[in-house]
This record gives structure tokens, C-alpha cells and sequence, in this order.
């Protein structure tokens, strides 16, 4: 079956109100498979073909529209620009369009996913809307969203950018049953301290705080975002680049649940840190990234035993290790920063034993580095390193020299292939030259992935039952390019035939 419509998104939309009120009128049998199975294949169907698929007939576009608002984004719009035009079917009016479509059950049932977000600049429209119309329309853009919020009962993931939360828009996310992942970019409040909501039943098992180096005192209320860190089955935090949630966890620890702590490195020199951290007894996993822009690493000179007691799985620039592994079971390390051989050889000697996932980046790789982590790491099961890029002979005489590891199953590194532009075909027998090297190597190996650039590679799993004698045929390589594409068959539970009349 072959569509070639592609109707425009205001027209889109526009048909879109006027004709999915109502449930479709035609015969089930005129479709032919059952709905349940065509609600799975229109979950692989791409956004530019569902489109065309919703315009066929009444049935099909009762099915296929809801995958088109399954993820809703709302843009605000900036006033002014001398930015390229850009198309007009971004305006303010049309973004107040869409919202139409809360109005229709049907489809608000249907959204996961809701982010409210600032759009590029306006150019073409600039003389039409001044500044003051902008933020009319803004405000009433965000009262419309929250206002609906309530009766999107399936909504999972909530994106808000900029948003001053007034005391009604903090009692919407009240009436959330399903929302688990909660992003605030810069929000602010305008509410009082005193008329904060109990959030602690909202379902949130995510949250992510990014928030700016501002110094106005309306990004500086710890209050506000602890109201957030009450969730009870809260199990992740990010934040940054700011150190804000340093405040906010003093001010109010998170529960139990929580077990991944995502923050950037700069808190590392807060008077804060060590009291952050023991707030949060029950973290297995802790990330300090590089924020953008920050390329300073602060001393660390003592970390408690008791602090992270839990601790499993650490991130971060590898100077910190020694102090985030000393004393605990320490399971997956992952270093953010590179590092020459002989200074990462020096941190792994001192690291404890137990390591099964070890991620690194060196400036280049030999055989005494890898001869290391082979004996350091006698439980290690997958070694991922990156940051420079080895040819088949360089390979060979790095693993002659670093002998074999009998446990390790899974491994991941960069290849040089001479070839700029490499074709799948010469990518999978190349990729045979290596995984040849490999297998002999780790005989146990079970999964191998090969980085030719920063968005391809070649994927190796073992075919099941299969022992793999250090030959690989080609029908078990993979070429991935980009992102994998991520399908879902949330609607199925949400549409079914017996909602018909």
C-alpha cells in the first residue's frame, strides 16, 4: 500500500477538529485484519505516512491520528528576529489552533509525551505582533495547557521550558496519575511557599532540573524544587549546570527510591556536597558530568566510607575514582574524561577488583594498558573504550601482548578502516577482520560493537546455541547508522475496538 499525501500541519489539524469527534461510521469489515492488529502495525508506521494513512477513510483516521499526538509539543515564540523567515505554519495563531485538540477525547487519551517549548524566532511575522501581543498569547498558550493537563490521563513525560508556575498550575501536575518523567528547564514560581501542593502521590520516578549560572533570586528558591523531590517513588534526578539541587536536597531529602543522582562536577566544590550525598544513603548510581562550558575539575581531598554506602556504578572524571570506590562493591566504572595510558594505568591499579563494566577513553591504546585492565579486572564482563581508534594491526599486537581474558562477553571500540566512505558490504568484511582478532582473544565473547564513525558501526551478538569458532558470517553482522528507531504500542492499550458504537 502506497500513500503519497502529505497535507500540511495547519491543514492537518484543521481536519483534525472538524472530523474525529465522532467515531468512524464504516463497517469494521470493511478494513479487513482486526483493529488490534492494525494498531500494531501502525506503530511502525513513520509520522509522514500516518498522515496519509488518516486521510483514506473515517475508520483509518480514528486509528492512525492518535499516533500523530501521541508526542504533543507546544512552541512559545520570541518576539523579534532577523533570523531567516521561517514557515509560517509556526505562527502564534496557528499554535493556538492546535490546542484544539484537547477538546477532543480521542486524542488527548492518547498523548504521552507533552513539552512546552520556546520556538525559533519570529522573521516573517514580526510586524504583525509586538512584543505585548506575544506574551498575551504566550500566557494564554501555557493557561490552555495546564488548564487541559487533568484530562490527559495517559500523559508519562512532561518537558515545561520557562514556565512560572502559579499555585493552579502546580495543582494540575496533582491530577497526573500517569506522569513518571518531569523535566523543568529555568521554571520559576510565583506562588507562595505556604500554598505549595502535596506532590508526594504524583507517580514521578524522574526529574530533571536544568537551570542556568543566573543570579536573580527567583532561580534561587531550593523550596521549589524540593516540592518536586517528594515524590515517593522518585528513583533518578539530573540537574544542572547550576548547583540549585544541592539546596533543594538539603532542604528536602528525597526518598528511599531514589537510586541515580546525575550532577555536575562544579558541585564537587560546594561546602554542600558531602551533606548532599548523605541525604541520598540509598544511591547505587552516581554521574558527574562536564556542563558545557566547564572544564575545571575541583579537588576532592576526603569522601566518607559511610557516605554512598550503596554505591555501585560511578561516572565521572576518573581523579575521583579512588574515593567513590574505596570501600564499596563497585560493579560498572565509566570515566567522562580522557586520559593518557600510563595516567590511566596508575588509577585502575588502585581501584578494587570487582569491576564488571569498565568504560574509558585513552589518547591511545597499547598492550600494557590492556594487559592491566585484563588483571585488574578478573571479573570483568564489558569493556567499552573510545576516544582513539586502533587498525587491524595495531589491534593484533595489542591483544598478543595483553593475552586473553577468559570472562569478558562483551566489548565495544573505535576501528580504523581506511576507508572514508565505506559501504556495508566492505564495512561487514572488515568488520570479520576484527571480530576474528576478538573471538580469540575472549573466546566467551557473546556481543561486539564496532565504531567506524560517531554514527556507524557494526553490531555482533552471538547467534544463539552457536559456538562461534573465531569465523563470523556476514548474516550476523548488523550495520547500525545513526539512532535505532524506538517503536511503541502504548495506544494499543489505549484504543480498543470496544470504545466503538
Amino acid at each position: 500500500m502506497t500513500f503519497s499525501h502529505h497535507p500540511s500541519p495547519t491543514a492537518f489539524v484543521d481536519a483534525t477538529c472538524a472530523q474525529v469527534a465522532a467515531p468512524p461510521t464504516q463497517k469494521t469489515h470493511d478494513i479487513k485484519l482486526p483493529i488490534e492488529l492494525w494498531l500494531q502495525i501502525l506503530s511502525y508506521v513513520a509520522p509522514p505516512a500516518i498522515r496519509a494513512v488518516s486521510l483514506t477513510c473515517s475508520t483509518f483516521r480514528w486509528l492512525a491520528q492518535p499516533f500523530l499526538f501521541k508526542r504533543f509539543v507546544v512552541q512559545l515564540h520570541a518576539p523579534t528576529s532577523k533570523s531567516p523567515a521561517i514557515r509560517r505554519d509556526t505562527h502564534p495563531t496557528d499554535t493556538v489552533a492546535r490546542l484544539a485538540v484537547f477538546s477532543v477525547p480521542h486524542l488527548t487519551i492518547a498523548m504521552t509525551e507533552m513539552r512546552l517549548v520556546p520556538s525559533a524566532p519570529l522573521a516573517d511575522h514580526a510586524h504583525e505582533l509586538q512584543p505585548l501581543s506575544l506574551l498575551s498569547i504566550n500566557n494564554c498558550l501555557v493557561d490552555t495547557v495546564f488548564t487541559a493537563l487533568p484530562s490527559l490521563i495517559n500523559l508519562r513525560r512532561l518537558v515545561l521550558h520557562d514556565v512560572v508556575f502559579t499555585k493552579d498550575y502546580l495543582s494540575a501536575l496533582c491530577h497526573l496519575p500517569q506522569l513518571k518523567d518531569l523535566e523543568l528547564q529555568s521554571c520559576r514560581t510565583s506562588c507562595a511557599t505556604g500554598d505549595f501542593p502535596d506532590l508526594s502521590l504524583v507517580p514521578l520516578e524522574s526529574l530533571v532540573f536544568d537551570y542556568p549560572y543566573n543570579l536573580q533570586d527567583h532561580f534561587r528558591n531550593p523550596r521549589f524544587l524540593a516540592l518536586f523531590l517528594r515524590s515517593r517513588k522518585l528513583k533518578r534526578i539530573f540537574a544542572g549546570p547550576a548547583n540549585d539541587i544541592l539546596f533543594a536536597i538539603t532542604e528536602a531529602p528525597p526518598p528511599p527510591s531514589l537510586s541515580t543522582l546525575e550532577i555536575p562536577v562544579s558541585c564537587v566544590a560546594s561546602p554542600l556536597f558531602i551533606q548532599t550525598l548523605v541525604h541520598c544513603a540509598n544511591v547505587e548510581e552516581l554521574s558527574l558530568y562536564m556542563a558545557i562550558g566547564n572544564t575545571h575539575l575541583p579537588p576532592l581531598d576526603y569522601l566518607p566510607p559511610d557516605v554512598l554506602p550503596n554505591l555501585r556504578s560511578y561516572h565521572g572524571p576518573r581523579t575521583y575514582a579512588p574515593w567513590f570506590t574505596r570501600d564499596r562493591n563497585i560493579t560498572t566504572i565509566d570515566f567522562s574524561l580522557p586520559a593518557q595510558p600510563h595516567d590511566l594505568l596508575t588509577t585502575l591499579s588502585g581501584l578494587a577488583n570487582t569491576v564488571e563494566s569498565l568504560s574509558c577513553k585513552v589518547n591511545s591504546l597499547d598492550g600494557a594498558l590492556l594487559r592491566m585492565i585484563h588483571t585488574a579486572f578478573p571479573s570483568l564482563k564489558h569493556l567499552a573504550i573510545s576516544g582513539t581508534a586502533v587498525d587491524i594491526d595495531c589491534l593484533a599486537s595489542v591483544l598478543a601482548v595483553a593475552n586473553m581474558h577468559r570472562g569478558l562477553t562483551s566489548i565495544q571500540i573505535s576501528v580504523q578502516t581506511g576507508e572514508p566512505r565505506l559501504t556495508d558490504s566492505w564495512g561487514a568484511t572488515v568488520a570479520r577482520m576484527f571480530l576474528a582478532l576478538l573471538l580469540r582473544a575472549y573466546p566467551l565473547l557473546e556481543r561486539a560493537k564496532l565504531v567506524y564513525q560517531p554514527q556507524v558501526s557494526v553490531v555482533w551478538n552471538r547467534p544463539h546455541g552457536k559456538k562461534t569458532k573465531h569465523v563470523v558470517d556476514a548474516s550476523e553482522l548488523r550495520i547500525v547508522k545513526g539512532e535505532e528507531p524506538m517503536k511503541t504500542n502504548v495506544i494499543w492499550d489505549m484504543l480498543r475496538f470496544k470504545s466503538w458504537h
